[in-house]
């Protein structure tokens, strides 16, 4: 896994502020937590994490913990929690800039759109009486392996 340094640092920069701020204690786990999260590449289910975590931390984080600490890197702006289905998706937001996400609304399958055009799109996104800080589209249908799920069922429903 590739370790993003200044990522990193300015992403535990960013979270030693906020905890000093709402007087939360700066505990390892969190860090442990935090440099993992900076590792991920794509967009990640809290199973992701905890896999990842078994693999790089030296000691071992509960479910719960993963959970309420990915709730406040939310809040803390380190990350963004997708709401999309049954689970919640998080995404690292060190750096934010515009996203497209794909979203396959049979298997629940989450995927970054990388077209320069429409990232440069949505970066150019300006409203009137808000200040847009960190557009994020999300385009739902279907992907390739659910459709020719579905298509094949339909033709076993014709020749049946």
């Amino acid at each position: 896994m590739e370790y993003k340094e200044d990522l990193y640092q300015k992403a535990q920069s960013r979270l030693t502020e906020y905890l000093e701020i709402r007087r939360k204690r700066k505990t390892p786990e969190r860090y442990e937590v935090l440099k993992v999260v900076c590792q991920m590449k794509d967009i990640f289910t809290i199973d992701q994490l905890a896999e990842q975590m078994q693999e790089a931390a030296p000691f071992c984080v509960s479910r719960s913990t993963l959970f309420n600490t990915l709730e406040m890197f939310a809040e803390a702006k380190l990350v963004i929690k997708h709401n999309l289905g049954r689970a919640g998706l998080y995404e690292c937001n060190v750096e934010p800039q515009a996203r497209a996400c794909l979203v396959c609304e049979y298997c629940g399958m989450v995927r970054r759109l990388d077209k320069i055009e429409v990232i440069e799109y949505l970066s150019g996104i300006k409203a009137r009486l808000f200040s847009v800080r960190q557009p994020v589209l999300y385009l739902h249908g279907t992907c390739r392996k659910c459709a020719m799920l579905i298509i094949r069922a339909n033709r076993k429903k014709k020749t049946s």
